[in-house]
């Protein structure tokens, strides 16, 4: 969801500070502390203890506490937490958790809290739905714009190499000049896991035009390349080398619009809930907690 224009740049500024602080920011005079992200921190690192507390998770976590706040304010600005749906998910939870007992643990006001939270946001997103639905007349414009927007256009399946060292990229492409094979290449040079399976190569195909808009670089390196071709030089980006290998390459055919509209009805929906998101940040007042 897009976010107010000033919002990373001030919790950078937060986070390369003093963090003595308790309160981080203020989101419409509501209080958001540190405490609340080291909370975050310690759960995500509960399950996943190879992620590392960095200020990048840091500002992300913060980020996304401003929207769960900021959505949560208007859902109760508009009295959602009144409607049947609320209650009775809400009385449905409460008595799961008394016949468990889950009540009865020490943190479960938080959690309890939580999932309250959550289930605003819930209410919040089936209000904007309701009140902005989409029109079948929308979902074919959408469909059609999509067509001539792909017109003529291909798709690719890639293969990858993703690797941190340099040499090894280097070394990837030395080999396939010399006719190895790209998945045994992959295996033996690619940093990701995964790929000792797949071999580096995407189930999925991706569109050309989609690749041009999402990530550019890749996009300038293969573009022009045929079945069977890789690229000749590593793509750099964010410290990791990449070689793209054109597994298959075809004319990019839109499913039938029968097969898709629910697909698209969902993409506007979720267009419709981004800028309703965007519009409470656009009004809102978010200041750090040194002003």
């Amino acid at each position: 969801m897009k976010k107010h224009y000033f919002l990373p740049a001030l919790i950078m500024a937060l986070f390369s500070g003093s963090l003595m602080a308790e309160t981080l920011l203020t989101v419409n005079g509501n209080k958001i502390d540190s405490g609340e992200i080291d909370r975050q921190i310690k759960l995500i690192r509960q399950d996943n203890p190879q992620i590392p507390d960095s200020p990048e998770l840091r500002n992300q976590l913060l980020s996304n506490t401003v929207t769960r706040m900021l959505v949560n304010q208007e859902a109760r600005r508009l009295k959602l937490e009144q409607g049947q749906e609320f209650k009775t998910a809400s009385e449905n939870a409460r008595k799961s958790a008394k016949e468990q007992g889950a009540d009865k643990h020490a943190d479960f006001k938080q959690q309890w809290d939580d999932y309250q939270a959550a289930l605003l946001i819930q209410a919040f997103v089936s209000h904007i739905i309701k009140t902005n639905p989409i029109s079948d007349q929308e979902i074919r414009r959408a469909y059609d714009e999509s067509r001539k927007y792909y017109q003529g256009s291909s798709e690719v399946q890639l293969g990858e190499i993703l690797t941190p060292n340099k040499a090894d990229a280097e070394q990837a492409i030395k080999d396939l000049k010399a006719k190895k094979p790209f998945t045994d290449t992959a295996r033996k040079y690619s940093a990701d896991p995964a790929v000792k399976q797949t071999g580096g190569i995407n189930p999925e195909f991706d569109a050309l035009k989609d690749l041009e808009q999402s990530v550019p670089p890749i996009y300038a390196a293969v573009k022009d390349l045929k079945k069977g071709q890789f690229t000749s030089t590593p793509v750099v980006g964010n410290g990791v080398f990449g070689i793209f290998y054109i597994h298959d390459k075809r004319p990019l055919q839109l499913p039938p619009f029968e097969q898709v509209q629910n697909n698209i009805r969902r993409s506007l929906q979720q267009q419709k809930i981004s800028r309703a998101v965007d519009a409470l940040y656009q009004k809102a007042t978010i200041t750090p907690a040194n002003k």
